[in-house]
């Protein structure tokens, strides 16, 4: 009679476990999938500068590492498109002769920005650029006014599939306002290391 019960009981956990899974929304694909290994900016010497990426508070909330980023205003290649197609807009941007010619020094860091997801988060307003910092002029721009992230990944090299993987830990029931991956240069142009950024509405 125990041994019936106890079966019961967790056939009930496991169908509610189940049920629960299941209606989580549908979370975004790995968006920088297709991120490349380098990019094509003309060499400087890698000077050190301070970074925008420089994080001001840190604390420990539910295991997760809440950061403020100073305001950072970009410039690069902007696009509404599907986020599974943002291989294209890496092209472009590696291509884009014009904003490279107006570098002025070495890029610490590409940023990568995505905003104003559809309803589905199968669409976004995506970004791809460097902070004007490091640019001689700079015609269209994005800014991000300092906020508070919830860092999904740590700054370190990561493969794809930890970046696909860090995607999936968004909370997709809250408001997302943006989110961020930050992808560190070498001297050589080579992205060394990562991270990613998430910024919750109300």
């Amino acid at each position: 009679m125990k041994l019936a019960s106890s079966l019961l009981v967790t056939g009930i956990i496991a169908i509610s476990v189940w049920g629960i899974a299941l209606l989580q929304p549908m979370p975004v694909q790995a968006l920088s999938s297709a991120q490349p290994d380098s990019v094509t900016p003309k060499q400087f010497p890698l000077e050190a500068t301070r970074s925008n990426v420089e994080t001001k508070t840190r604390t420990e909330e539910h295991n997760t590492l809440r950061v403020t980023l100073d305001t950072l205003i970009i410039s690069g290649n902007t696009a509404t498109l599907p986020t599974d197609k943002v291989q294209r807009l890496w092209q472009e941007f590696n291509t884009n002769t014009a904003l490279n010619s107006r570098l002025i020094k070495q890029p610490l860091a590409v940023y990568v920005v995505y905003k104003d997801f559809s309803a589905n988060f199968e669409q976004a307003t995506i970004t791809i650029g460097y902070s004007i910092d490091t640019l001689s002029s700079a015609d269209d721009t994005v800014t991000l006014n300092a906020a508070q992230y919830e860092r999904l990944l740590s700054k370190k090299k990561h493969t794809i599939q930890d970046i696909a993987l860090a995607w999936q830990d968004i909370d997709y029931r809250r408001p997302i306002n943006r989110v961020v991956e930050i992808h560190y240069l070498s001297e050589h142009s080579e992205i060394t290391s990562s991270e990613l950024l998430v910024n919750y509405g109300e």
